[in-house]
């Protein structure tokens, strides 16, 4: 049986990262490589970060230069940060086959990765849920998971996945009514992906999957605003301190978000 090459985060050099909006930071292969002086590749925060105005860092952001920026030279994190505004499953293929494989999954000098000093970390689904109907969400989890193997056969063994916020208490969803009978498609993508990490690890004896909940980090601040330091008359409004718009959330909640992701990481033990 193939070990574990999870030995824990502070081993962690190199983070891959797929998904749309809530994870862009307008990186593509195009771009000049990640070093140590500028681990996003772009221009920190990013070209785009879809937070509430440009020069706001998201989580990307956050986890590079304020989580993990203690680090000595040598061991900063370096991010190849695929994630593109708009995405859904279809877009992480694209992001995998025509932007990662081809160029830094090749493990070129500029990218000399390894399965133990590299997460791959998906963040998709929005996007998918958007119009999709509950006989559609587990065909588009299992394609998603197809494309996980693409990045184990890479060589790949340390995945992370974040599954997807309480979206009905974004002002996009605010006093939008839903069948109570059927669990809208965001409920049904958290359930299908929970099962379909459990399947792939099953699959795969060497891989560490870890899931990472959006939702709980959302329904706690959404729960205790004033303990995160959000006014609770405003929490849940557009343009407000939370939501930079309809969907997207402000620089504010992309650092909670950073927070909590690091923490959870940092609990995972080596293996």
């Amino acid at each position: 049986m193939e070990e574990s090459s999870w030995h824990g985060l502070d081993e962690i050099r190199h983070f891959v990262i797929f998904g749309a909006s809530y994870c862009a930071v307008g990186y593509n292969s195009l771009e000049p490589h990640p070093t140590e002086e500028e681990p996003l590749g772009v221009k920190f925060p990013g070209a785009i970060t879809w937070t509430e105005q440009d020069g706001k860092p998201n989580w990307v952001g956050y986890m590079v230069s304020k989580y993990l920026a203690d680090r000595p030279a040598g061991r900063r994190p370096l991010v190849f940060d695929y994630a593109v505004g708009g995405d859904a499953v279809t877009g992480v293929h694209r992001q995998i086959h025509k932007e990662f494989l081809p160029f830094a999954g090749k493990k070129p000098e500029w990218a000399p990765w390894v399965a133990s000093d590299t997460l791959f970390i998906t963040w998709v689904g929005i996007n998918d849920c958007a119009f999709a109907k509950e006989d559609t969400v587990k065909p588009m989890i299992d394609r998603l998971f197809e494309e996980q193997q693409y990045l184990y056969n890479a060589g790949g063994r340390n995945f992370l996945f974040v599954d997807l916020p309480p979206l009905n208490r974004s002002p996009a969803y605010r006093n939008k009514p839903f069948e109570t009978e059927t669990p809208p498609a965001y409920v049904l993508w958290n359930t299908y992906l929970k099962d379909g990490i459990a399947t792939f690890s099953s699959a795969h004896p060497g891989v560490t999957a870890m899931l990472f909940s959006s939702w709980d980090t959302f329904t706690r601040v959404l729960d205790n605003p004033i303990e995160y330091g959000f006014e609770p008359e405003v929490v849940g409004k557009r343009n407000g301190p939370l939501w930079a718009d309809h969907l997207h959330p402000t620089s504010a909640m992309h650092d909670w978000i950073a927070r909590d992701m690091v923490a959870f990481l940092t609990s995972q033990p080596p293996k």
